[in-house]
């Protein structure tokens, strides 16, 4: 992940701490969870050599707290495993990750499992075009191994055979190093196999490429964020729904790399995310997560000058036209796509973006 070549892109606050606590609201009240689903989420911001990032944390405990929720993944708390950096530790190592890997295989073992999520977010580098390093904080020149293989890591996954979906994201730099061995993982077994298991495998940018990090308004509030990351949560979040409100293996793919795209060329940067997919006898329009709601935003235009006003949909097609005063409003749900206002008498037009992240906004105009 870089701004400049593995740094920050921008200037920030010191990293969050621990994410906020969040709750299973189904669990509490005696409702279904996704108890065949489980997760481990790497966040590493904090490097004993490599310059400190700002958002692997912060993205890995919107990513957590997203999986936890009953609207977002409704997995069990306890089938989550998060595992951030902190300032001044070398930690996480690989036993951490292992150990934690190691947890969720005797879970999935012990009682059919249906999904496994793995996030990684911190500094990384390309080995080759197909084996990322995800570095550990303890990585230097002298360290120069102390990196995780992702090739490794996911056929591990997948040749488990336990799983019947794997989504594999990595939100860190691919610069080419060479004569670099990343780390398998220390766990094996004798289940040589991985033909019944999906795996879908995100990069968040393409080889020899960086990833970046940069403030973001998010909802009013200007935080740090991997474009990469933001571009998945939103995604999750409701971005990618079709028009039956479901995330299919297509519209999640589109979405984050169109997004990710574009948050990037906001910067006057380049990246573009690389995906690949395993097995999969679904089908490209398998439903990932279905949201329950129809995609689109309830939009409130409040008009700070009087006019004859005309809003056009993507189609081009009128939604709503008529003449209004100053302090006027209209309340209009629009569907995801781009809509164009335009005031008739002084000629006046922007357009109005609906992604389907947000279930109400107000727009000036």
């Amino acid at each position: 992940m870089s701004s400049q070549p593995l740094v920050s892109e921008a200037p920030a606050p010191t990293t969050t701490g621990p994410c906020e606590e969040v709750t299973n609201e189904n669990l509490i009240k005696g409702l279904p969870v996704n108890e065949q689903d489980y997760a481990i989420i790497v966040g590493v911001s904090h490097y004993a050599s490599l310059a400190q990032l700002n958002a692997p944390v912060t993205d890995a405990c919107r990513l957590r707290n997203w999986l936890i929720k009953a609207d977002g993944g409704n997995l069990h708390p306890k089938h989550v495993f998060f595992i951030p950096s902190a300032p001044g530790s070398i930690m996480p190592d690989q036993l951490a990750i292992d150990k934690a890997l190691s947890d969720i295989l005797e879970l999935a073992e012990a009682t059919p499992a249906r999904r496994l999520y793995f996030y990684f977010s911190g500094h990384g580098f390309g080995a080759n075009w197909e084996v990322n390093g995800m570095c550990l904080p303890i990585w230097s020149p002298s360290f120069y191994n102390a990196a995780l293989s992702s090739k490794a890591y996911l056929d591990l996954l997948v040749e488990k055979d336990l799983f019947k979906e794997v989504y594999f994201f990595l939100d860190c730099c691919r610069d080419r190093k060479i004569n670099t061995k990343p780390l398998h993982s220390m766990l094996g077994g004798s289940r040589p196999g991985g033909a019944n298991t999906m795996a879908v495998l995100m990069y968040a940018s393409e080889y020899e490429n960086p990833a970046w990090e940069g403030m973001m308004n998010t909802n009013g509030n200007l935080q740090v964020h991997g474009y990469f990351s933001r571009a998945l949560l939103e995604a999750l979040n409701g971005g990618a729904v079709n028009n039956s409100g479901d995330i299919t293996i297509t519209s999640f793919l589109d979405y984050v790399r169109e997004k990710t795209e574009s948050y990037a060329k906001e910067k006057n940067q380049t990246q573009t995310v690389r995906s690949d997919i395993r097995n999969n006898s679904y089908g490209l329009d398998y439903v990932i997560h279905k949201t329950g709601r129809t995609p689109g935003t309830v939009l409130t235009i409040q008009f700070k000058t009087g006019g004859d006003i005309s809003l056009d949909g993507p189609d081009l097609s009128n939604i709503k036209s008529g003449v209004v005063q100053a302090g006027d409003s209209w309340l209009i749900p629009l569907g995801k796509g781009y809509h164009q206002i335009t005031d008739k008498i002084s000629k006046k037009s922007s357009f109005i973006t609906i992604d389907g992240t947000l279930k109400t906004m107000i727009y000036e105009f």
